[in-house]
């Protein structure tokens, strides 16, 4: 099993999983990968990516895997795929996986909001307890925003302040850092940024 590291950035955080799945398959055929497709009546690149990013966030260090037909060199695949990547989309290491993407269970993030302080997020933070509406599987329901959070750090900036987030990511738990920043700061005007930084897994050794 392959595993590709690769950025997402610029104006490429507002392209959609579904969108970046199919600029993927598209760039690993026009960059002549011998990739592994799937068996049956309706073949497909047997392409599996690590938890969806949300649109509007960068992905500093995000993954795929692909199977290969035959053997190639890393760096061979890492510049014949840049070489075709959109702007905002760049292949930053391939490698052989040694675990599986089921084992993420948490990321790290960065997020910086504008007009907010350190003193802002400490004294929101301190409430015993900080209802939100979160959108699960079974629609809308209300969580403590606060216990969801693994852990978090605040530093003044500037112009605002930045959120070091450790949040749960994966297949059994997941929390988006841009409902962080809807509950701590609903105004929609607000500007902020958000990135995923690192994957980590159930014993907290990064991906």
């Amino acid at each position: 099993m392959i595993r590709i590291a690769f950025e997402k950035s610029s104006t490429a955080i507002y392209m959609s999983h579904l969108d970046l799945m199919r600029c993927m398959t598209r760039a690993l055929t026009r960059a002549e990968i011998p990739a592994k497709y799937t068996e049956g009546f309706n073949p497909h690149l047997y392409l599996v990516f690590a938890a969806p990013l949300a649109l509007g966030i960068t992905g500093e260090r995000e993954y795929f895997e692909i199977k290969l037909t035959e053997d190639m060199a890393p760096e061979q695949i890492r510049q014949r795929l840049n070489a075709t990547l959109p702007r905002g989309l760049k292949i930053l290491d391939v490698f052989e996986a040694e675990n599986d993407f089921n084992e993420i269970e948490s990321a790290d993030y960065r997020v910086f909001i504008e007009g907010k302080t350190a003193e802002d997020w400490n004294r929101f933070f301190s409430a015993p307890t900080i209802p939100t509406e979160k959108k699960t599987k079974r629609g809308m329901e209300t969580v403590d925003l606060k216990a969801e959070i693994i852990s978090c750090r605040a530093e003044d900036t500037e112009n605002g302040v930045v959120l070091s987030l450790h949040l749960p990511c994966g297949n059994r738990k997941n929390l988006s850092p841009l409902l962080v920043v809807k509950t701590f700061a609903p105004n929609e005007e607000t500007y902020y940024t958000a990135a995923r930084c690192a994957f980590f897994d159930q014993k907290g050794k990064r991906f």
